[in-house]
């Protein structure tokens, strides 16, 4: 069974969907992930087959995380990039500012209130948790744009 947490690189899916994304040289990061925002919102019916809510989150996150306001995101991919044994973790080299849009909309698709990313939590507190997770990549996204 796998992982599945309420922060954006907590779950199975999204570390490997950064592992994924580290296979790709530096220069080529920044289109796969502009590539994946706009398969998202064009093949919105594709969720759960070909795409999962923790993998927009965690690519939305990664973006975030170049922005001013996303520093702790930051900070939590370079521990993960530290805790990793054998892998490599994604961690974007510059700003992804021209990201911040399309991150946004794929992100409200999955995450919006009662949207897939919020289903299926046992609990108040998780859901409460990843409801924080989701405010705080849209406020870093929305102030970019």
């Amino acid at each position: 069974m796998g992982t599945f947490g309420t922060g954006p690189f907590s779950s199975d899916g999204a570390l490997d969907f950064l592992e994924e994304l580290a296979e790709r040289p530096t220069e080529q990061q920044l289109d796969a992930l502009r590539h994946m925002f706009t398969y998202v919102l064009a093949n919105r019916d594709r969720l759960w087959r070909e795409f999962f809510p923790d993998e927009v989150v965690a690519a939305a996150a990664l973006v975030a995380a170049t922005l001013p306001g996303g520093e702790h995101l930051q900070h939590r991919l370079t521990e993960l990039a530290e805790l990793a044994d054998e892998t490599d973790i994604a961690l974007l080299p510059a700003s992804a500012s021209g990201l911040a849009a399309p991150a946004l909309e794929a992100l409200l698709f999955v995450a919006a209130p009662d949207g897939p990313w919020h289903q299926g939590w046992t609990t108040e507190a998780d859901r409460l948790h990843a409801q924080r997770t989701i405010d705080d990549l849209v406020a870093i996204l929305r102030a970019a744009i």
